[in-house]
Formats: structure tokens, sequence, C-alpha cells
């Protein structure tokens, strides 16, 4: 009779997940992983053929984690400013695994801009005061959003600034109310 497998593909994304929340990507390897969980490298290259292949799935699960569950709280009626305080929380609450998405992961690759933009259509899409925004408004909107929260999530984990609700409420306000007042405007993008 084959042993039944204890160490799951799941157990071993989210093993990965608990790594990158703790650690980052500096000292993401199958040992430190094995080591940190109490596992043997084995699992991890019986489910995985190598190491980066693990990481990608480490990092879409971690890509998950984020927008579908974090970046899904709500913080304000308006789901375009809930979303931006949502992801500035996210970060604060998780440094290591920001740190390791947008700096080491996948935001190199355009890979986070590309999907944090399709999710904001969708928040669009459900948001009636918005629907009459082009594609192109929309996508400036996202642009000038993203600038913004990033810079709040940056200067938040290196404890240079603490944002509290109202503040991101009216920051986040403010981005919105100046897009719409000249909606065409938008950072050159390479």
């Amino acid at each position: 009779m084959a042993r039944k497998k204890v160490i799951t593909k799941d157990i071993l994304l989210d093993y990965g997940l608990q790594y990158l929340q703790a650690y980052g990507f500096d000292s993401f390897t199958a040992r430190d992983v094995a080591k940190k969980f109490g596992i043997s490298t084995q699992p991890i290259y019986s489910e995985y053929r190598n190491m980066s292949e693990y990481r990608r799935e480490v990092l879409k699960h971690a890509f998950y984690y984020m927008f579908d569950i974090k970046l899904n709280e709500t913080y304000a009626a308006d789901p375009l400013i809930s979303f931006p305080i949502a992801f500035v929380r996210f970060s604060e609450e998780n440094p290591n695994l920001y740190h390791a998405l947008f700096i080491k992961g996948f935001a190199y690759k355009k890979v986070m801009y590309d999907y944090s933009l399709a999710q904001y259509k969708k928040l669009v899409a459900t948001a009636a005061n918005y629907q009459y925004l082009t594609e192109q408004q929309v996508d400036n909107l996202h642009l000038r959003t993203w600038i913004a929260v990033n810079g709040m999530a940056a200067s938040s984990i290196s404890e240079i600034c603490h944002f509290d609700e109202d503040y991101l409420k009216f920051i986040f306000g403010q981005v919105i109310s100046h897009m719409l007042e000249d909606p065409n405007v938008s950072p050159n993008r390479p």
C-alpha cells in the first residue's frame, strides 16, 4: 500500500507564504523553508521541478492572498477609495511580503500593475458614480492611484509617516477628484 502524502502542495504554498511574510525573499531557499517548518526538502522537490517553480507558485499564492482577500477588505463606502486604503494597510501588516511582491517579485515585470489595473476596472464597473469614465480615464486614474498608494505604502513601512483612515480617505478622494477635473492627464509610461 502506497504511503499517503502528508505534506500537500497547498501546505507547501502556505508555508511559502508564511515564510515570505516573516522573512521576504532574501533567504527563500528550499532548505530555509523546510527548516522553518520542520520538514525535509523532499516534499518541495517532489511537488516542484526546481526552486524557481516553487518560488513562482508561492508568488502566485501570495498574489491571490493580497488581491482576492486583503484588498477586498472594506475601509470606505467608495470602492475606489477603499481599495488603495486596503493596499496601504496590507503593506503595513505585511512589510516583508510587500517587499517580496513589489521589489523582488512580480512588480518589476509589471505583472502586479496589470493585475491591479484589471481589479481596478472591476471596481469601476461596480460603482455607479464612475461608470461613465472611458477606459483611458480609468487607466489614468488607476496609474495616479498606483503612484500615490505605493509612495504611501513605502513611507508607512519605512516609518516616515503613519496615515490614519481619515487622511487616507481624504488623499484618495483628492486623487479621484483631481483626475475627474482633468481626466486625460497622466504621467509618461515607457
